[in-house]
């Protein structure tokens, strides 16, 4: 059994520090582009960088950054590049991820071109976008299942951060400098909060380096940056993450190792054992740690706000009220429409829905069908990737998410309203990061395909809605507790 939503949380923290770290809106010196190119000197942009990437002290990849000066033969300006690849401890093996990005930019440094490209397992996940003319680009994605191009319209100037670190320590001391990053793939904005604290020695290879420490909150999780004395990177924490500076020579003889380290365990949320979970019909739990935009009441979850701590009751009940299809789609409108994770306006998954449920037309046999179909025929494996409809369809794997925008897609295919919850789920002693669905089949159930559950258990808790949403989680996933009050 898998719960494996932090992988995706890993994936858009490594999306956040690469593609998106192309498109920034807004900087610190937003208001006069070239103020910020006038504290750069262009010898600091020729670097060729090497950094070990470590996971609770434990090697799991390398990253290696370059930068260079373009002829005027290729236009002038600069090109920067990154190149990330990492085998990640996941319940006893390790899953390779690498990812390439690439920046062409002109000689006031704003953003000409932009190219991520990410491959994991059988996944891969490629975007380039281009600037057409003033403040419109044009974004081409492609995965597994399509190539899709659209139009982005940004009224300010976009500027690439990459080279960020290089300035760092023209940060004011103890001063806060704001950077907003734009995600053109998920069309959110992520804010950064920079102060730096001085100077500080660090010990580095058996050295001691003198260099100043700058403090990072990505919208309220914490880390820690260090730059010397010319504003190179020498090593960030975050997250549980260590990237340090080292020459190739000993970080290609670093050996990766999974003994005594798991994402899974690090990522999840202690707890009690609850026996027979999966037959339980009540929870009740205290939560800490979270704002109150963070939890929502549902149909069988219901919360109350006491002393700072939300106490949190989910009921588990079989449904009694349960209509034929054609379903009303007046009242939930929204939740039987395309979006970006949730597809399926198409002749494959139409033929493959109908292969599936036949002429049944009742909503929890078709859910029970689904369920049974997608257990033999879409493989459980520990999955990093943006899911959509179609690609779990052309891939036939993945893990919750994966499952969940499958399902989904079916569902809405049929005319059921669904939608995905995002939150955690209990399992030997622990809460996990979770995603699953709720279905209306007359009434509103929530069903885990993930799981095998046609009635899900009492112990998945919502926190937010929509795949959309999972990256939010990162706000909370080093504050949140979760304390087991009571079950039946």
């Amino acid at each position: 059994m898998r719960k494996l939503l932090y992988l995706r949380l890993i994936f858009l923290f490594l999306f956040l520090l690469s593609f998106t770290y192309l498109f920034s809106g807004e900087g610190p010196f937003r208001y006069n582009t070239h103020s910020y190119s006038s504290l750069i000197p262009p010898d600091l942009l020729i670097e060729d960088s090497w950094y070990g990437i470590y996971f609770q002290d434990t090697f799991i990849g390398y990253s290696h950054y370059f930068m260079r000066v373009r002829d005027m033969e290729e236009g002038g300006g600069y090109v920067l590049k990154n190149s990330t690849n990492l085998k990640m401890p996941l319940l006893g093996r390790l899953e390779s991820l690498n990812m390439e990005t690439e920046a062409i930019l002109g000689s006031n440094y704003s953003l000409k071109e932009g190219k991520f490209k990410l491959d994991s397992r059988n996944y891969f996940f490629d975007a380039a976008l281009k600037k057409k003319k003033a403040n419109i680009y044009s974004l081409t994605i492609k995965t597994p299942s399509q190539s899709v191009t659209k139009e982005i319209t940004r009224n300010e100037e976009i500027i690439n951060p990459l080279f960020s670190p290089i300035s760092l320590n023209y940060i004011p001391l103890k001063k806060k400098i704001f950077y907003t990053f734009y995600d053109p793939v998920l069309n959110r904005k992520t804010k950064v909060l920079l102060q730096n604290m001085g100077r500080m020695d660090i010990e580095l290879d058996g050295q001691t380096l003198e260099s100043y420490k700058v403090e990072m909150d990505v919208e309220g999780i914490n880390g820690v940056i260090f730059v010397d004395n010319h504003g190179r990177l020498l090593k960030e924490e975050f997250l549980g993450f260590t990237f340090v500076k080292e020459d190739t020579k000993k970080l290609f003889s670093h050996e990766y190792f999974t003994a005594g380290k798991d994402f899974i365990t690090y990522f999840s949320l202690p707890s009690i054992v609850l026996p027979d979970k999966e037959k339980l019909k009540y929870l009740k739990v205290k939560i800490d740690g979270i704002p109150e935009d963070y939890i929502k009441e549902d149909f069988n979850q219901k919360f109350k706000l006491i002393d700072n701590s939300f106490i949190v009751e989910i009921n588990r009940k079989k449904p009694e009220n349960i209509k034929s299809l054609p379903l009303a789609r007046g009242e939930f409108a929204k939740y039987l429409k395309e979006g970006e994770f949730i597809k399926f306006d198409t002749p494959l998954i139409r033929d493959t829905v109908n292969s599936i449920v036949g002429r049944e037309k009742n909503p929890l046999i078709i859910i029970e069908k689904i369920s049974g179909w997608m257990d033999e025929n879409i493989e459980k494996v520990p999955s990093i990737t943006l899911p959509n409809t179609l690609d779990v369809l052309e891939l036939k794997q993945g893990d919750c998410g994966e499952l969940s925008a499958l399902m989904a897609g079916f569902l809405r295919s049929l005319g059921i309203p669904a939608y995905v919850n995002i939150g955690i789920v209990h399992n030997e002693g622990r809460f996990f990061y979770h995603a699953w669905v709720s279905a209306f089949i007359g009434e509103w159930i929530d069903t885990d395909p993930a799981l095998n559950q046609l009635i899900a258990d009492p112990t998945h808790i919502k926190l937010l809605t929509g795949l959309e949403n999972q990256f939010e989680l990162f706000k909370i996933i080093s504050r949140i507790k979760v304390e087991v009050m009571d079950y039946k």
